[in-house]
């Protein structure tokens, strides 16, 4: 697979649909659920570079839910990040690899990993 592969886990299909699409139409590989579980066995195969998690589906477990993935996953070149819905919440370096971004700026995160 391509190491452009992006895992989106978040419970907002209008979110999940746009940019999913608009990523995959610059040669991005995007898996988006809800479910943790899919999340967990596709990622083993595809091995994303990144994993952006919603803060409402992280419910404060950020660091509890980076280390399930890790756990299950046979490689350690994942990179997390939490789109929060708060702007204030952006600058947030309390959980130690995980980044905190303002969910509005998701695409501008994208563009600077390409």
């Amino acid at each position: 697979m391509s190491n452009k592969v992006v895992f989106i886990l978040d419970n907002d299909k209008d979110f999940t649909n746009l940019y999913g699409r608009l990523l995959q139409s610059k040669g991005w590989q995007v898996f988006a659920t809800d479910n943790l579980f899919l999340l967990l066995n596709y990622a083993k195969t595809a091995k994303p570079r990144w994993i952006f998690i919603d803060e409402d589906f992280a419910n404060q477990q950020e660091k509890n839910i980076a280390k399930i993935i890790n756990h299950a996953l046979p490689f350690n070149a994942t990179h997390y990040a939490i789109m929060s819905h708060h702007i204030e919440h952006k600058n947030r370096h309390d959980v130690e690899g995980i980044e905190f971004i303002y969910k509005p700026n998701f695409l501008q995160k994208v563009i600077q990993l390409l």
